[in-house]
């Protein structure tokens, strides 16, 4: 057992606390939470911006887009564009959980709110992602040469 944690048991000992470590600055499980919300949005991005590139192409035909005031007969793939936009905001949200890992003093009340504000938007951005990317995949009509 390394001096501090000898240290904080002999502390708990003596006044008769449990020995637990210190949580309170302990920040990267926050910020790891949020890089697996990204990998997992970014993952759906890549699907959705392969879909997009293939519909643009003629290689794949997506139901439930949008449609065109130029082309009627043309399907925007809204949804797998959408799958995109998701991704990347939650990248450039991961950015902002690392910066709110820096507390002065252990205990910072701006790093905090920012990691509070930053947080459920990520979660949200993912749940619509993994929504999103239920109903474009189970949207998809035809795939494979135009």
């Amino acid at each position: 057992m390394t001096k501090p944690k000898l240290v904080r048991a002999r502390l708990a000992a003596d006044l008769g606390l449990a020995d637990r470590p210190q949580w309170h600055s302990q920040r990267d499980v926050i910020a790891e939470f949020g890089g697996l919300l990204s990998l997992m949005s970014g993952s759906l991005g890549k699907i959705g911006q392969d879909l997009s590139l293939m519909a643009s192409a003629g290689t794949a035909l997506i139901g439930g887009g949008g449609g065109s005031s130029a082309m009627p007969h043309k399907r925007n793939p809204v949804k797998a564009e959408v799958l995109v936009t998701l991704a990347r905001f939650n990248a450039v949200q991961l950015s902002g959980l690392h910066q709110s890992m820096l507390h002065e003093q252990e205990r910072s009340g701006s790093a905090w709110t920012l990691e509070w504000m930053i947080l459920p938007q990520m979660a949200v951005a993912t749940g619509s992602a993994l929504r999103t990317a239920a109903e474009v995949l189970g949207s998809i009509e035809r795939m494979g040469e135009a």
